[in-house]
C-alpha cells in the first residue's frame, strides 16, 4: 500500500514538473493594470491559467484560461471599484453566463428609423471584458504628436463608431478632428477590439448601436469635472507637459594687472 502510494506521489510529482518546464510563465502591463499567463515553451502560445491584477490595489479584476493563444472556457470579469463580479462570458461556446445588471446602463444610443437614438434597452453594448477596458487601451502608451507638444495645442478628438446587430465593429467617423496622426492611433489601438462586442438588445431582439470615444489632450481637469458621462461616450484624458530650455551663454572674463604703485 506504501509503495503504491509513494508511486503516485512520485508520478504527480513528474507531471507537475514536465508541466512547469512546458510553460513560461509572463508578466505584460495593460495600463493601471498587468496580466499574468503563462507562454508554452514549445508553441511560443499562450497557455493555462490567467489572471489580471489591478496594479494599484492588487485585486484580480480577471481571471481564465488560455489555449493556442486564445482565450478558452470560462473567464470571469469583476467590477474594480465594487470588487463585485461583473460578467462571466465562456469563450469556448460564446456565451454570456452571467452580467451584473446593476454595473451597466439601461438605456443606450440605438439605430431608429430616424438615426441613432437614446432608447431603453435590455442590455446595451458591452465589450467581452474588463468594464473599463477600452478606455484602458486607448490611453495606454497613446503618443502625442511632438508638433502639439512643441506650440502647446490643446484640444479634443472625437470618434465614433458602429456595432451591428451582429456585433461587428465598424467605423471610425470623424465627429471633432484634433491631430489626424494621433487620431489613427487612436483607431490602431480600437481595430483590435473587432469581435469582442455583445450588441444591445431590446424586446430580446438585437439591435445596431454606437459609441464614440473622446480623447481629451491638455484641457484641464475641471472642464469634465462636473459632466455626467454618458455610457455611449468613452472618455480618456491625455496630458503632456512643457519643458522650458534654457540656454547657457559662456561669460567671458577679462583679466588685468594692476600696477598698485599708481595707486595713492
Amino acid at each position: 500500500m506504501l509503495r503504491l502510494l509513494s508511486f503516485f506521489i512520485t508520478f504527480f510529482a513528474i507531471i507537475s514538473t514536465v508541466s512547469a518546464q512546458k510553460l513560461k510563465k509572463r508578466t505584460e502591463s495593460i495600463g493601471i493594470y498587468k496580466e499574468v499567463y503563462h507562454i508554452d515553451k514549445k508553441t511560443k502560445f499562450r497557455s493555462g491559467e490567467s489572471y489580471i491584477e489591478n496594479v494599484k490595489s492588487g485585486e484580480k479584476v480577471a481571471a481564465g484560461n488560455y489555449s493556442n493563444a486564445s482565450r478558452t472556457g470560462k473567464w470571469i470579469f469583476r467590477d474594480s471599484e465594487s470588487g463585485e463580479d461583473y460578467m462571466i462570458y465562456n469563450y469556448s461556446n460564446d456565451s454570456l453566463i452571467y452580467l451584473n445588471q446593476s454595473l451597466v446602463a439601461d438605456s443606450f444610443l440605438v439605430k431608429t428609423d430616424l438615426g441613432y437614438e437614446l432608447k431603453k434597452v435590455d442590455r446595451p453594448l458591452l465589450y467581452i471584458g474588463l468594464k473599463d477596458e477600452i478606455t484602458n487601451l486607448v490611453g495606454q502608451d497613446l503618443e502625442i504628436p511632438i508638433e502639439i507638444i512643441k506650440n502647446g495645442r490643446i484640444g479634443m478628438s472625437v470618434l465614433q463608431y458602429f456595432v451591428d446587430e451582429e456585433g461587428n465593429l465598424s467605423g471610425p467617423r470623424l465627429v471633432n478632428g484634433f491631430s489626424q496622426e494621433m487620431e489613427q492611433g487612436i483607431h490602431q489601438k480600437i481595430s483590435v477590439l473587432s469581435s469582442k462586442f455583445l450588441p444591445a438588445i431590446i424586446d430580446g431582439k438585437t439591435i445596431a448601436s454606437t459609441f464614440f470615444v473622446r480623447v481629451n489632450v491638455g484641457l484641464s481637469n475641471e472642464t469634465f469635472a462636473a459632466e455626467l458621462l454618458p455610457p455611449y461616450i468613452l472618455h480618456i484624458d491625455v496630458y503632456y507637459s512643457i519643458q522650458p530650455t534654457v540656454k547657457r551663454q559662456p561669460v567671458r572674463m577679462e583679466i588685468r594687472t594692476v600696477d598698485f604703485s599708481e595707486i595713492e
